[in-house]
């Protein structure tokens, strides 16, 4: 088996490489980065909703089926106040697997990106 040091660094990255690992059997397996990202990100799936009209509250149906974890949430605000494209603070309340709701202090429009 070669020891570390005398492996040659790879220059760059693509899904089909294979990095080396151990089962939950113990048996020694070749897992690919897609498979590996597959796994750790389990599956992402990311939603992006419009909010056209201004509001303090936005009320969100992703359709991610979150069961298990809650989505990450960023908040972007289109404008209307002092400044255009800047990214908000807002109060995140989980209502079911598939819908949220998103409170503001201020009533705006803009988009929320959610990522599963």
């Amino acid at each position: 088996m070669p020891r570390i040091s005398s492996l040659q660094n790879d220059s760059s990255l693509s899904a089909g490489d294979r990095l080396l690992g151990t089962d939950t059997d113990g048996s020694t397996k070749n897992f690919t980065l897609a498979q590996i990202k597959e796994f750790t990100n389990g599956g992402a799936t990311a939603y992006k909703h419009h909010q056209n009209n201004a509001s303090t509250t936005w009320t969100i149906t992703h359709s991610l089926n979150l069961e298990d974890y809650l989505p990450m949430v960023n908040i972007k605000l289109s404008g209307g106040g002092t400044f255009n494209n800047i990214q908000s603070l807002g109060v995140v309340t989980y209502i079911t697997k598939d819908q949220l709701k998103i409170d503001l202090a201020d009533s705006a429009s803009g988009y929320a990106y959610l990522k599963a």
